[in-house]
């Protein structure tokens, strides 16, 4: 074989080998065996994340509207809700106490979020119907439905229009 006609035959050969391409394959497969776990896990754990720091606000903005609500520093006269609309849950300024609880006591969650401008999902909060481990009753809690619910014998499902009432008596 003449230079010339090395030279050609280096020139031809273009591409990859089969048995190149099977090693790369699955090399590339052990790579996304070993990442797509770790990559599930990190997206779990911000959704939890996520979740309980939704439930911590939405508990928060629940014990303060109730409070407010209780003590008639909201009420019906000169409140109003994020949306500058006047509130419409609360009893009058000048109302008895009596009137002032049983009002707090039915403000509803809807009306909660209206009051403080947020709107979640209730789709994966409960609160507890009993004290459990080191949560009272009425906590609202996250639970993604994955596993086993961690207060599944003492908690209902979070719906808009669950009452103060439920969640504090």
């Amino acid at each position: 074989m003449t230079l010339q006609q090395k030279i050609l035959a280096k020139q031809s050969k273009k591409g990859f080998t089969l048995v190149e391409l099977v090693v790369v394959i699955a090399i590339l497969a052990i790579l996304a065996a070993i990442a797509i776990p770790a990559v599930i896990g990190i997206i779990n754990s911000a959704t939890s994340s996520a979740g309980d720091s939704d439930a911590s606000t939405l508990n928060s903005a629940c014990k303060n509207v109730y409070a407010g609500v209780k003590s008639g520093t909201i009420n019906n006269t000169d409140s109003t809700n994020a949306d500058g609309t006047a509130v419409s849950f609360a009893a009058a300024k000048g109302a008895s106490a009596t009137a002032k609880a049983t009002a707090a006591g039915n403000v509803t969650l809807a009306n909660v979020q209206t009051y403080n401008g947020t709107n979640l999902d209730y789709g994966d909060f409960y609160y507890l119907t009993a004290t459990s481990g080191t949560l009272t009753k009425g906590s609202i809690y996250f639970w993604d439905g994955t596993g086993t619910d961690p207060h599944a014998g003492s908690s209902a499902a979070l719906a808009g229009t669950t009452t103060l009432s439920n969640l504090y008596s």
